[in-house]
């Protein structure tokens, strides 16, 4: 039987074979209900990627993360990987239970229900409130606040470039760098801000916004955001505290995209250090590669205006390769997402969708390897949840596929009232 392996190069596969890879479903043949699964579907895991996971909602955008993500933990190199989840509605969670609901389904595909140990953590800051609604987290992080830029801390806040606001920010981080380096804490940008010769009113306004910027719980003395990066671990953020907050989704974005930066300078430093390993004929793996999984992706790196994380995620999309940092973009809207990144994905996992931007989108991309449009393919798929459409960039092939079924819960169904 042959083997099918996405997002794998011929000569990888001549020589590993199917070692780094995970099964993540079925090759589906035949088309609408006469179709049926055949050959595993194998999923590169051992190289970095850029993969773009979309369909609308119900489909199992948010479900299929939750394989590739169960793979990464239990393939054959799972100890030289990192994965970090990017958690905008809480609900990944629920990869610590085993999947016993679905046990007769998973019996079909020959796999048992398995919890994971997934660590999630929380805002420090948030604890208190995760503790009294006695909602589940492992641990908690922090940000150094003078590790961010001006220009994050604009976005952060949705200042204007030319506003007044903007002006005296920029020269209150410029003068606590000089002055302080990475040592300051708000409370030195709030005392800084009265040294400027600027109207009470942009003053005050600026002292508000830095105010807020405290109670949002995520900045401390130190930066902890190393200990995401742990071998062999999967890391889940949470960042759904922020999700109905008045600007909660620039607050996310700016932990998204200083966790990006920090990892992306990490691994080119331990990079350079493998390949002088590789020079001396060593073979030491310095830091973890790092696969980080984002779900809303549009919403941390829009088509359409910037957000904290719109630089950082597009440096991992354009030379993530070479220092090794894989990256999952999961949306309902692709054509919401950066085209860049669009453009760059080398593998596409897409479920069903039915808005036609969505498709044209996904359809400029795939329209080299097709012989129809987009919408034919997604038309002759069988009308049941887990199915989709997985474009290979190195194979130059479209796959029909059946994803395989969680082993871990899934909290992210849909709802209703028929319970008791």
């Amino acid at each position: 039987m042959p083997k099918i392996s996405v997002g794998r190069s011929e000569e990888d596969q001549e020589e590993y074979g199917l070692k780094g890879t995970g099964v993540v479903g079925k090759h589906l043949v035949g088309e609408n209900q006469e179709a049926h699964m055949a050959n595993p579907i194998h999923f590169d895991l051992a190289k970095p990627h850029v993969v773009g996971v979309f369909g609308k909602r119900g489909t199992g955008k948010s479900y299929s993360l939750g394989t590739i993500v169960e793979e990464l933990q239990t393939a054959d190199i799972a100890e030289n990987l990192s994965t970090i989840l990017i958690d905008p509605m809480g609900i990944y969670w629920s990869m610590k239970r085993p999947n016993e609901k679905d046990i007769s389904i998973l019996d079909q595909w020959d796999l048992k229900p398995e919890a994971f140990e997934a660590e999630v953590y929380i805002p420090k800051g948030k604890a208190a409130e995760f503790d009294k609604k006695e909602m589940p987290y492992d641990d908690t992080f922090t940000l150094n606040p003078a590790r961010l830029t001006a220009e994050e801390w604009k976005m952060a806040f949705g200042l204007n470039t030319n506003s007044e606001l903007n002006i005296l920010l920029e020269r209150a981080v410029q003068e606590l760098d000089e002055q302080y380096g990475d040592d300051y804490r708000i409370d030195h940008i709030l005392e800084a801000l009265e040294k400027f010769n600027f109207d009470s009113k942009t003053v005050k306004g600026l002292e508000n916004r830095f105010m807020n910027a405290k109670d949002w719980g995520i900045f401390g003395e130190e930066s902890s955001l190393d200990k995401l990066t742990e071998r062999g671990e999967l890391s889940v953020v949470d960042v759904s505290v922020f999700g109905q907050m008045s600007g909660g989704t620039r607050v996310q974005a700016l932990i998204v995209g200083i966790l990006g930066k920090r990892i992306l300078r990490r691994r080119m430093a331990a990079r350079r250090l493998e390949e002088l390993d590789e020079m001396q004929g060593l073979d030491e793996n310095e830091m973890p590669i790092v696969w980080m999984i984002i779900d809303e992706a549009h919403e941390f790196l829009p088509s359409d205006g910037k957000t904290p994380a719109s630089e950082p995620l597009l440096r991992w999309v354009k030379i993530g390769r070479e220092p090794g940092v894989s990256l999952v973009l999961a949306t309902q809207q692709p054509a919401k997402l950066h085209p860049n990144a669009l453009s760059q994905c080398d593998v596409l996992l897409s479920h069903r969708l039915t808005a036609q931007q969505d498709i044209d989108a996904l359809g400029e991309i795939m329209q080299t390897y097709m012989r129809y449009d987009l919408k034919h393919y997604i038309q002759a798929l069988p009308d049941r949840k887990g199915t989709g459409l997985i474009l290979d960039d190195n194979s130059e092939r479209i796959y029909p596929v059946q994803m395989r079924p969680r082993k871990s819960w899934h909290a992210g169904g849909t709802p209703d009232a028929f319970g008791d």
